[in-house]
């Protein structure tokens, strides 16, 4: 790791640590009956979850995201994907900020694919959402075992968010740029390769990635011919062993190849 990549972590580090003490502060007010936080208690209720956060981005404008896939799936990471691309579509200025540091291959494939959307590879120890430029949503307090979320108002909460969101930016590199550093394949050829190891039809791999039939058919046909095989089992196989002899150059540290080209940037 070289010394600005470590230095643009420890700056994040830092700014998360302010923001969570501002947190912690909004939690102990809320659990005396006190402050001006609104906590979402959902413990496992993943519905409740979604239905609350669409709830607060109806009428957003402007949203900014810092976002871990740590445990991730990609079957998990869709539904949001596809909820981004409405707000994106409805004119929604976003930006998102992945830590795809701990996440599969799969899920980072999917994300670097996702080319027209405003997705950035960055260092984010901390989840956050900021909408437009004065709600702060983070995680909130536990309540009777149960996980809940909390949005923040007022000066002190959206002055450390920033702070934090401009350390994470100052890390991160829009996820595209990736694309070249998967070797021969593209992005998008990398998730679906992943699918057919899974034994999927084209039909379920359109519905699991949010694509046309026709797209996925395409893509294999171009998987087939790359591997030289003729069947889409082959090219699964194939894509397999491959992947077993190589080591995968978008796998491991995403966020110090971000905090280096960072660094040459500035």
């Amino acid at each position: 790791m070289s010394r600005e990549t470590f230095h643009s972590r420890q700056v994040v580090l830092d700014a998360s640590l302010r923001l969570q003490l501002v947190r912690a502060r909004h939690c102990d007010e809320w659990a005396a009956g006190r402050g001006t936080a609104d906590v979402h208690v959902f413990g496992t209720d993943v519905v409740s979850l979604r239905d609350w956060i669409q709830a607060q981005l109806k009428s957003c404008e402007e949203l900014v995201a810092v976002t871990t896939t740590r445990g991730q799936t990609l079957e998990q990471f869709v539904p949001a994907h596809r909820f981004n691309r409405s707000l994106v579509e409805r004119g929604v200025r976003m930006t998102s900020f992945f830590d795809a540091s701990a996440s599969s291959n799969q899920l980072r494939h999917f994300i670097i694919a996702a080319d027209d959307m405003p997705y950035y590879l960055a260092c984010g120890t901390m989840q956050v959402k900021l909408f437009d430029g004065e709600r702060v949503m983070v995680e909130g307090p536990l309540v009777e075992d149960r996980r809940s979320l909390m949005l923040m108002r007022g000066t002190e909460a959206v002055n450390a968010t920033r702070q934090y969101l401009k350390a994470v930016r100052d890390t991160a590199v829009r996820a595209c740029e990736f694309r070249d550093r998967t070797g021969d394949l593209t992005a998008r050829q990398h998730v679906i390769a992943q699918q057919l190891e899974d034994g999927l039809t084209d039909d379920e791999i359109a519905d699991r990635l949010g694509l046309s039939v026709r797209t996925v058919r395409y893509e294999v046909a171009r998987l087939m011919e790359a591997f030289e095989v003729g069947t889409r089992f082959a090219a699964g196989v194939r894509y397999a062993r491959r992947q077993a002899l190589l080591d995968d150059p978008v796998a491991g540290t995403c966020n110090g190849f971000a905090a280096e080209s960072s660094s040459r940037r500035r």
